[in-house]
């Protein structure tokens, strides 16, 4: 991928998709990353904009524009009402390109923004058919002095950023501190200046009631404004505060105003809110009602928010539907688990693994839903380990394994540390079942597999708490070649073992946590290693 020329080609019609196309340009090509992410991902990106012919020719399409979209890690499709329209007999360039682009190295890298028309309006050149999973990016208002519009602004930010971060490779942990930025640059501080984003909600509200006594603004300002309440309720939930610290109340406070107006934006206007914010509103409100005892109307929202987002995915069929509807399948599980309900949760993990099952057939290429499945599996082995059913934990685990590993060789680029861990762990625990089960070579090669995962990244990148993982899975295999008689294999195990503690011990960005972790896990090697110097296998 780092050989690409450009990080993305521009392609849109010229008679109404003009304006759109260059300030994404603009936008994309001056954007500067926060400082806590600019040493490892700041760059300045590479955009291709044809804008030198009114009416291009098949050559200089060969020879200029072709090259030019080959070279590129990402096609993005500017769709306006022209664009899904061409007289007969005129050939279509955008179609043209989609279709080069499809058949080319990066052919799924395939993005469409919305530039002008309904959101929901056909895409051209059948992008729906052709990639049933592609992301959707409103920019509709964008254009001269879009900033000077706080609702539009704060939409408009947000919507860049889910283009910001695939084009600079950002994981996805890391999206909290450029959402954070761009919020700062458009003067809404959530979260962190509390009378900012009280004052943004006021805007809003007076926005809309501005609307709704305005006949030829109220879809437009609407739509606008539940965007904005939207985006800051989304925002709001990814923000991670220390729990019962001053912070954490304020994001509950934010959520729960931002979703009151949203209630209040859609009662009786035929503006709908977006799947996401109606879900994470419901969940928000039933942790809410858990705190205060009142388990039956928590039941009733967790399953209000799975009815929703099942009914939006038999609706309109797209995949964030459906990954709305298993991350309020797993708030559920995560609540029956909390209230000590083990067979409901039992249950509730069985219907996500079905529907992420069925998801995955449906949205092909989503790794979303093989992570999801992996989830309840790895959820429904800790469950059988508890009731003692090890054949079926490490049937599970494993299986969530080979999902992860999945999930994990699909991923371009640079893979995230935190899925590799995951994966580290899931093959770990399925080796300990399998020891239980006295069935020694296949927990052999769950422990080999386990650290095998360290190749998926680079050795000088490897972070503490993932080096703790290889370290517990080394220790196990020290314990287990020991009790087999295996001493040169065991002392092998122990070296690295220790290795990789002194790794944690030395590592700067180490928690106390794991450092802990780290010694105790020492202080027990060292205990099992007596008697090793003299070659015994005690």
């Amino acid at each position: 991928m780092s050989e690409c020329k450009y990080d993305a080609f521009i392609s849109y019609r010229r008679s109404d998709g003009s304006a759109v196309a260059r300030w994404l340009r603009r936008q994309l090509e001056g954007f500067k990353l926060p400082k806590p992410l600019r040493k490892k991902f700041g760059r300045k990106l590479r955009l291709y904009l044809d804008t030198a012919y009114e009416r291009g020719t098949s050559d200089f399409y060969e020879n200029s524009i072709k090259p030019a979209l080959l070279a590129s890690r990402y096609l993005i499709v500017v769709a306006t009402p022209h664009a899904k329209l061409r007289k007969a007999g005129v050939e279509d360039w955008i179609q043209r390109e989609i279709a080069d682009f499809s058949a080319g190295p990066n052919g799924r890298n395939v993005v469409a923004v919305r530039g002008a028309g309904g959101f929901d309006d056909a895409l051209p050149a059948d992008l729906e058919r052709r990639f049933p999973n592609i992301e959707i990016v409103d920019l509709r208002g964008a254009g001269r002095f879009w900033y000077l519009n706080p609702v539009r602004a704060t939409r408009l930010s947000a919507e860049k950023l889910k283009l910001i971060a695939p084009l600079l490779n950002i994981p996805p942990e890391e999206m909290p501190k450029l959402s954070q930025e761009e919020d700062k640059r458009q003067q809404i501080r959530l979260g962190t200046t509390a009378g900012a984003a009280m004052g943004v909600f006021a805007a809003v509200s007076g926005l809309s009631v501005f609307a709704l006594n305005s006949r030829n603004q109220a879809t437009r300002a609407l739509e606008d404004s539940m965007f904005a309440t939207g985006s800051m309720v989304l925002m709001s939930k990814r923000l991670t505060p220390v729990s019962g610290s001053a912070d954490e109340r304020w994001r509950r406070l934010l959520i729960n105003q931002g979703c009151d107006l949203i209630d209040k934006l859609s009662l009786g206007s035929g503006v709908s809110p977006q799947i996401e914010e109606q879900v994470t509103c419901r969940l928000e409100r039933a942790l809410a009602r858990e705190r205060l005892d009142e388990h039956q109307q928590a039941r009733r929202l967790y399953a209000d928010a799975i009815r929703l987002a099942t009914a939006r995915h038999r609706q309109k069929g797209r995949s964030g539907a459906g990954e709305q509807l298993l991350e309020a399948r797993l708030a559920f599980v995560r609540y029956l688990s909390r209230t000590k309900d083990g067979k409901a949760a039992t249950a509730e993990l069985k219907r996500m693994r079905d529907d992420a099952r069925r998801l995955a057939k449906q949205h092909k290429g989503r790794d979303a839903f093989l992570q999801s499945e992996a989830e309840a599996l790895g959820r429904l082995g800790n469950i059988y380990v508890k009731s003692r059913r090890r054949a079926q934990a490490a049937d599970a685990f494993i299986a969530a394994a080979n999902l992860v590993t999945r999930t994990i060789e699909n991923t371009f680029g640079k893979k995230n540390p935190r899925t590799v861990a995951w994966l580290t762990r899931l093959r770990r625990r399925a080796a300990k079942e399998k020891i239980g089960l006295n069935e020694a070579d296949a927990a052999h090669e769950q422990m080999l597999r386990s650290l095998k995962a360290r190749e998926f990244i680079d050795e000088d990148a490897v972070p503490a708490y993932l080096e703790k993982e290889f370290a517990m899975t080394e220790a196990m295999l020290f314990l287990f070649e020991r009790r087999r008689g295996r001493s040169d294999a065991a002392r092998s195990a122990r070296s690295a073992a220790l290795a990789a503690i002194t790794r944690i011990t030395k590592s700067q960005s180490a928690s106390p946590g794991t450092k802990r972790t780290a010694a105790r896990l020492k202080a027990w090697i060292e205990k099992m290693s007596k008697g090793m110097q003299t070659g015994s296998a005690q």
